[in-house]
């Protein structure tokens, strides 16, 4: 019964989701006036590669089991399409968080790394009848070293995602990419699950590998596909190519200030009175943008400013004005009249969540600890 129910959903149930998902990559519509989707447009043609490359190799294994191809060769075939699984994924889902990752020649570095050790494998055991079993552990701590090299990848390029984010919103935006996280890493996780089916093979292992490969594979594309729809939101972060990466690494502007702001620090202090004055911190979604327009400088200006003088992106400083809102507002009695909900609301945080990690961030205590209610 169980050998029975694991034939139908790895020969005819997985290949036929993974078939119809790699399509969906290929025909469902993406917006044509977004300049910033053509990232996303790519990205998605190497998902649509990496399903139906998958969708292949579950018809080749189907039919390897039948032919009685031998068990080594089985679980190199399986590393081997680990191997390239990764890397699609990796690439693709990079260029999520960085549309300018994607490029023709670093696709085509990284994919000669991945082919040639695993061609040079599969070469040596059917022209030179090596043996089997020490391929296919040379295979696997390739596999290894992929996935590891990967990781460190991935960590950098979201590390400075998150950067970009701060640096041009004073919210959370950047959560709204977290699934994108969350994905890699469960990719990730299918990988090493993976490396462990390889090495011990049964009939439950396999029939709960594809079911955990069936449900990822399906809630992945659906998430994939609907970021279309939200890349809006995020776009200016992500896009605009003058947004540093980093408060350490950011580059020395092409613009100096205007000439009646002197330097940096005057230009700070005029940013700084205008924030005050104006209450601009107020507006949960202010972005960097809104600030530079207010004061008449450029986006890079502002920039500049701000981590040249204070050492932090945009968001931090601008929660620092919302932080002391709250302090003075809860000075006043506000907490007797209101509950914490309308505090954050009235600092200029999006929400609760937002405003308790903040106030923990930059006082070192949360806003109970902070002001207990007696």
């Amino acid at each position: 019964m169980l050998t029975h129910l694991n034939d139908i959903l790895t020969c005819y149930v997985l290949p036929g989701l993974i078939l119809a998902f790699g399509l969906c990559f290929l025909f469902v519509h993406v917006p044509q006036d977004e300049a910033g989707l053509r990232g996303y447009r790519m990205a998605r043609r190497m998902m649509s590669y990496a399903y139906l490359a998958f969708f292949v190799a579950l018809v080749v294994e189907a039919m390897g089991v039948r032919l009685e191809v031998s068990p080594a060769q089985q679980q190199m075939m399986m590393v081997a399409m680990g191997i390239v699984q990764a890397f699609l994924f990796t690439l693709a889902l990079t260029t999520l968080i960085d549309v300018q990752f994607f490029t023709w020649r670093r696709f085509w570095r990284e994919l000669s790394l991945i082919l040639l050790p695993t061609a040079l494998a599969f070469a040596l055991y059917h022209l030179f009848s090596l043996s089997g079993f020490h391929l296919f552990i040379f295979l696997l701590f390739f596999y290894a070293g992929i996935l590891t090299r990967y990781v460190v990848l991935f960590r950098r390029r979201y590390s400075d995602y998150k950067q970009r984010m701060a640096g041009y919103f004073s919210g959370d935006e950047w959560e709204r990419l977290r699934w994108v996280r969350r994905s890699f890493y469960t990719a990730f996780s299918i990988g090493l699950l993976a490396l462990l089916y390889a090495l011990h093979p049964s009939v439950l292992t396999n029939l709960l590998f594809t079911l955990v490969l069936a449900t990822y594979y399906a809630v992945f594309c659906l998430r994939f596909i609907n970021y279309a729809f939200t890349f809006h939101q995020i776009e200016p972060a992500i896009t605009v190519d003058h947004a540093p990466s980093s408060v350490e690494l950011l580059p020395v502007p092409d613009e100096a200030p205007s000439e009646d702001n002197g330097d940096w620090s005057e230009l700070m202090l005029r940013l700084t009175s205008l924030m005050t004055e104006q209450q601009l911190f107020t507006k949960p979604d202010l972005t960097i943008e809104e600030v530079a327009m207010q004061a008449g400088e450029s986006y890079r200006n502002v920039s500049a400013a701000i981590n040249t003088c204070e050492g932090i992106s945009f968001k931090t400083w601008v929660n620092s004005f919302r932080i002391e809102k709250a302090k003075h507002l809860i000075a006043k009695g506000y907490l007797q009249d209101h509950v914490m909900d309308a505090l954050a609301q009235a600092s200029g945080f999006a929400g609760r969540v937002n405003f308790y990690r903040a106030f923990k961030k930059h006082t070192g205590q949360s806003p109970t600890e902070f002001f207990p209610n007696d």
